[in-house]
């Protein structure tokens, strides 16, 4: 049988072009829903939102990293296009021990208090659509996360390749605020310390300001 394409193929489930991530048990789980299908066929998959923490295989591993890849995730997690392998079981046991929830703030002191491996603080929106269900977790849009990247690419031509960067956490907020969605950030883990944040605002300011100057960034 011919190897599907994974990178375009459209989930059935939530009719999205979607990015399908490869696990060692034979399955394949759908980045923008959470569905889990056989990792060789999609004709006539069974469905199940119910599966465990698997690692991914050497596929990602042998990825060459890149800023962008990066900040493409932490953005697909502020917005759940994400599966929900992504968090471990003992992250989602200590959870629910803990449970029930106010609000994301809520979640987020709680895993704060953790002894655990993974924390998963870039999960919190999904985490918060599972354990609070008093809580509408906003969505970006398909549009608006391509403006988002628009922003994200200025930002990173204004930094040496090979050099240093600065938080993606701060980064994916201060994006979020100028595409117009501040809604979201309640919901996404934040930079507390007020330095390094008047820091970056003003660097990041700056270079958005001159990139609209020079024509580089349209808004």
């Amino acid at each position: 049988m011919e190897q599907p394409n994974w990178d375009k193929r459209i989930c059935p489930t939530c009719k999205h072009a979607a990015f399908w991530e490869m696990h060692y048990n034979g399955k394949a789980s759908c980045t923008a829903c959470g569905v889990i299908a056989e990792a060789w066929a999609f004709e006539g998959f069974q469905t199940s939102f119910a599966h465990g923490y698997s690692p991914l295989g050497t596929l990602q591993q042998n990825q060459v990293y890149t800023r962008t890849k990066r900040f493409v995730k932490y953005l697909n997690r502020a917005s759940m296009k994400q599966s929900m392998n992504s968090v471990p079981d003992a992250t989602w046991k200590f959870l629910l021990k803990h449970a029930p929830y106010r609000d994301p703030a809520h979640i987020l002191r709680t895993l704060k208090k953790a002894k655990i491996k993974r924390k998963c603080y870039d999960c919190l929106p999904l985490l918060t659509f599972h354990l609070c269900p008093g809580c509408t977790v906003p969505r970006i849009s398909d549009d608006e996360q391509k403006r988002a990247l628009d922003f994200f690419e200025v930002i990173d031509l204004a930094f040496p390749q090979k050099g240093s960067f600065m938080s993606y956490l701060y980064v994916l907020e201060f994006v979020l605020v100028s595409i117009g969605r501040a809604d979201v950030l309640p919901f996404i883990s934040r930079i507390q310390c007020q330095k390094r944040r008047a820091k970056y605002s003003i660097r990041l300011a700056a270079i958005i300001r001159d990139a609209i100057s020079d024509g580089t960034l349209q808004v």
